[in-house]
């Protein structure tokens, strides 16, 4: 019983200690002056710079709205209203203090209800430099769960914010919390004009090794060989999370003493206080190579009575700075801070992996939020891609008509910022802000759909009438306009389908009620259509075949017919083929096995099936798995099946060849046709069943003869894929008992396993975990219910169930992938790229339904647009508008090194005039800027710091610009702003 007692004990120990990691040694593997004193002639003197800071999230436990306005006290004590409203009075009050603040979606609340006055005051607080900003996002996004466009979106949110109302332009990256930290981060900081960034959260392991090297700052330069020197950013790891010193919190309720520095008070406590944080900044200057030390001072909604806080710094720094000469204490700023280490002028370490996974303690790997809550990072992924495809149609509205469409556009676009929040798509916030975010969320999208059918029949002059648009890219008919097929005084309904993206022959996917119906083009030609139904409930989708330019559109009829022309399924000769391959079913159980033979090449097999990890949640035996941490009830666990397949069905058509397979918790469905060789996979999990224990299941793809030996491939957060080897770390040794979670990454593109003859390649529909644990394997994560809370801060289970159901059955996912398996020595054109595949699943065909019997379609307009539009396949075009009615183009070369190096060359000033042209209007400028338009290239070669690597010397980056000229490199994104007249 006492070693039971003793286990507990230890384990809730360990719990307890798991959210933080610091080095609490105060006396192993330090130098003998950790303890003496510095120098005090200013030449060796510890400058401690005072942050003080807040870290507000944006929805966690309680929604934006509770956050900010302060109720439900009883669910968490956190009201930032007060925060920024006590803040402002005690800065006015003192010169001396300064403060960082981070995020916008609070602070904009916060300003929209001040007077003229208070407004006038915040000015000079921010033109004197008291009152800072460090990141300056709608949140302090996530990394490992959001895509490269969303991240780049949530903080051009923010920075238009402060630029127009404060005239201020941050520099300083601040990613304390976000669980992880990937190279993208980095390098998408870099080049929107950051000189550094902060966080706080490493692996444990990892941050041992970097205090004992003193390697607690270093420059980070991701994608290396992409971007060399440009994509260089100095980063700093916090000594001890983002919290104040222990004892030293002096936040409402918190519980530490306030200094007392009155001698006639029994509870005078000043010499004790100060002398003991001395020894916490010496032992701190131990593992930083300069003598300016970054000290914060706050935590999650800390300065609620700012008046308290600030009146224990203002002693602690007096009684400091009277009591030693070797160390000085003042309020700083990230930025200044940033600038007293780079005049020091010293070699830094450098690093050119990312810092993932997460671990904060033995087997508590934050791998699983890389999953939690797939239907809400499925829509996350669904709005940003509607709005990549519907922004340019409300700038030139607003350019060419001046219609009123900003307003509208800029609620969704900083709703999508507050998602990208690390407790919000990261799916770790409590079911009831997840419900919040997806009603908000939701109810945004819907009114800019609203608008963009409008705006597009307003710039396109279509002639349809009562446009209207499906509630969702996967909608059945009944949350579509051809519903209305079902009424008697339709008999056809008019689609136009717009294609944002690269020139394209590809397949259109329509729902419709049944297979009574037939389809034309605009010269009133029946086309080749295979209509598919898959039950009642279901309804039935059209299968059209359709080709077009960037950025062009087609209009189709449907018509009604009495004849039903839907396939019929067949249960023989499971064979599909298309120009490129033949795929057939060869067996069916726990597993599909799919035999596939590419045109003269060899056949391969690959299996196909669904299997779950227990979730670890013992009471007893350390961290447990939860809405952050992904750990199998055993640590070198085999996955089990969690599906078996019992029925198949097969639908070959003209245009399309498709595979139903029927499981028991699962469905899936396979798609091939002639427009592409990857291999279309939908998943539908049909909810994971309430049971006493989680479950965490996954889609298993196993090629019988890739040996790719530990080593994958998997991209950082959409862009530039990163080699992975199984238990390693590139700069670090790595001890784990996780053979599973401890191998797991963040999926935001796609995954890849190759060997000398071969390459298997699987695309995603949204943010996912995955590895590739054994030869020819990939897994990915699909879906998590779990009954236990993992301790790391949330107090609640991941337990998504539907609400009034019988046995609360769990919520179903469907999701996609996109599968390719190929020979090396294939030729591959560039328009076959997987980065060509995902632009086309990041930006996909538009439709819109009207009911106008005449459509008389602008081909014109269209035409010039689309030539206005012509770019190389491999670039990334989003429109953006902005407030001052100037338009933001972001140019996006998304290839990479890993699979092609072909640059790009655009001649933006062209661009710009054609499109000019098109609206009628006249340019006036084109001025390339940084990526979230803070600066121009002029202003990016004064502000960018420079800094020596140990490894390298580097030449400061050239940021002349052409307009007429420029030359995107893979994985390169430029800005440019067009100003029309």
């Amino acid at each position: 019983m006492k070693i039971i007692i003793g286990f507990l004990l230890c384990s809730i120990l360990a719990l307890s200690l798991a959210g933080v990691t610091w080095d609490t040694d105060l006396e192993h593997g330090h130098e003998k002056r950790a303890y003496g004193k510095y120098s005090s002639d200013g030449s060796d003197k510890l400058m401690i710079h005072v942050i003080a800071h807040t870290h507000d999230d944006v929805g966690w436990k309680k929604t934006p709205d509770e956050y900010y306005a302060g109720t439900k006290q009883w669910v968490q004590k956190a009201g930032i209203r007060y925060i920024l409203d006590t803040l402002y009075s005690e800065l006015m009050k003192d010169p001396a203090k300064k403060f960082t603040y981070v995020e916008m979606a609070y602070f904009q609340k916060w300003w929209n209800e001040q007077t003229d006055e208070v407004k006038a005051n915040v000015q000079v607080l921010v033109d004197e430099g008291r009152l800072a900003f460090a990141n300056a996002g709608m949140s302090m996004s996530d990394e490992a769960t959001v895509h490269y466009e969303d991240f780049l979106n949530n903080l051009k949110a923010g920075h238009d914010f402060l630029k127009r109302e404060l005239g201020y332009r941050p520099t300083i990256g601040w990613h304390l919390d976000p669980f992880g930290h990937h190279s993208a981060t980095a390098g998408l900081f870099a080049e929107m004009g950051f000189n550094a960034w902060f966080f706080a959260r490493i692996d444990h392991q990892d941050k041992d090794k970097r205090l004992e090297n003193k390697e607690m700052e270093w420059l980070h330069r991701p994608f290396n060989k992409s971007l060399g020197a440009r994509a260089e950013i100095f980063t700093h790891m916090m000594y001890h999370h983002y919290s104040s010193p222990e004892g030293f919190h002096f936040n409402d309720g918190n519980g530490d003493d306030p200094i007392v520095d009155d001698p006639r008070l029994e509870t005078y406590n000043i010499e004790e206080k100060v002398s003991g944080l001395r020894d916490y900044l010496l032992h701190m200057a131990d593992h930083y190579r300069t003598n300016h030390l970054l000290v914060p001072f706050g935590d999650d909604f800390n300065f609620e009575n700012s008046k308290r806080y600030f009146m224990n710094i203002d002693k602690l720094i007096k009684g400091f700075n009277a009591k030693y000469d070797d160390i000085e204490m003042f309020y700083s700023t990230p930025e200044e801070y940033i600038k007293a280490v780079n005049e020091i002028d010293i070699e830094l370490p450098t690093k050119y992996d990312d810092l993932f996974p997460y671990s904060d303690f033995d087997d508590a790997y934050w791998t699983g939020y890389f999953t939690s809550r797939p239907t809400l990072k499925g829509f996350v992924r669904e709005v940003s891609r509607d709005m990549n495809s519907e922004s340019i149609f409300l700038a030139m509205d607003y350019l060419m008509n001046g219609k009123e469409t900003f307003t509208v556009f800029e609620e969704l676009f900083n709703q999508m910022g507050v998602l990208q929040h690390h407790d919000a798509v990261s799916g770790t916030e409590t079911q009831h802000v997840a419900n919040n975010y997806f009603m908000n969320l939701d109810n945004h999208h819907e009114s800019v759909k609203t608008l963009f059918q409008d705006s597009f029949e307003s710039v396109l002059k279509t002639g349809v009438e009562n446009i209207g648009m499906c509630r969702a890219h996967n909608s059945t008919f009944a949350d579509c306009p051809t519903k209305r097929l079902l009424q008697e005084d339709t008999n056809e309904i008019v689609l136009t389908i717009f294609n944002p993206s690269n020139s394209r022959k590809t397949i259109a996917k329509i729902p419709v009620p049944n297979g009574k119906l037939k389809i034309y083009d605009s010269d009133s030609k029946e086309l080749d259509v295979d209509i598919i139904c898959s039950g009642q409930d279901q309804g039935c989708f059209a299968y059209l075949p359709v080709s077009f330019d960037m950025f062009s559109a087609k209009q189709f009829t449907l018509k009604k017919i009495a004849e039903d022309l839907k396939l019929i399924p067949q249960r023989k000769d499971l064979t599909m083929f298309t120009n490129k391959m033949e795929i057939s079913l060869k067996n069916l159980d726990d597993f599909a096995t799919l035999v596939i033979t590419r045109e003269g090449k060899n056949s391969h097999q690959v299996k196909l099936g669904y299997e779950f990890y227990n979730s670890f949640s013992l009471p007893f035996g350390g961290p447990i798995s939860g809405a952050y941490i992904f750990r199998p009830l055993f640590a070198d666990d085999k996955p089990h099946s969690y599906n078996t397949f019992t029925d198949s069905d097969i639908y070959k058509g003209k245009v399309v060849s498709l595979l139903k397979l029927y499981g028991d918790e699962v469905d899936s469905t396979i798609l091939t046709h002639d427009f592409t060789d990857f291999i279309e996979i939908e998943s539908y999990v049909k909810g994971i069943p309430n049971t006493w224990i989680g479950k965490e299941v996954i889609l298993k793809l196993a090629v019988d003869d890739i040996k790719n030996n530990g080593v994958f491939y998997t991209d950082s957060m959409g862009l530039e894929m990163q080699e992975r080897k199984l238990d390693y770390r590139p700069t670090w040794n790595l001890q784990t008992h996780q053979r599973v979670s401890s191998n797991y990454y963040p999926i935001n593109h796609g995954i890849t396993i190759k060997d000398e003859r071969m390459t298997f390649e699987v695309l995603n529909d949204r943010s996912q975990g995955g590895s590739s644990l054994e030869n020819g394997e990939i897994e990915i994560m699909l879906h998590r219910r779990i009954f236990a809370d993992d301790s790391r801060g949330v107090n609640e289970e991941l337990n998504e169930y539907l609400q009034n159901s019988p046995d609360n059955i769990g919520i179903p996912v469907k999701t996609h992938h996109y599968m390719r398996l190929y020979e090396n020595d294939e030729d591959l054109f560039i328009e076959d790229n997987s980065r060509i595949m995902q632009k086309n699943i990041d930006v996909p065909l538009t439709y819109l339904f009207g009911t106008k019997s005449t459509p008389s379609l602008n081909t014109l307009k269209l035409t010039q647009l689309s030539e206005v539009l012509d770019l190389p396949p491999q670039i990334k075009a989003v429109f953006l508008p902005e407030h001052d009615g100037t338009l933001f183009l972001r140019l996006e070369n998304i290839l990479d090194l890993f699979s092609a190096s072909d640059s790009a060359i655009v001649d933006v000033e062209a661009l710009a005039a054609h499109l000019g042209l098109f609206m009628g209007l006249r340019v006036e400028s084109v001025v390339e800027v940084s990526n979230t338009g803070l600066y121009s290239m002029a202003e990016m070669q004064e502000v960018k710091l420079h800094w020596k690597g140990e490894d390298y010397t580097s030449k400061p980056v050239s940021y002349e610009s052409d307009p007429s000229k420029v030359e995107l490199e893979p994985q390169r994104i430029r800005s440019f702003r067009l100003t029309f007249t």
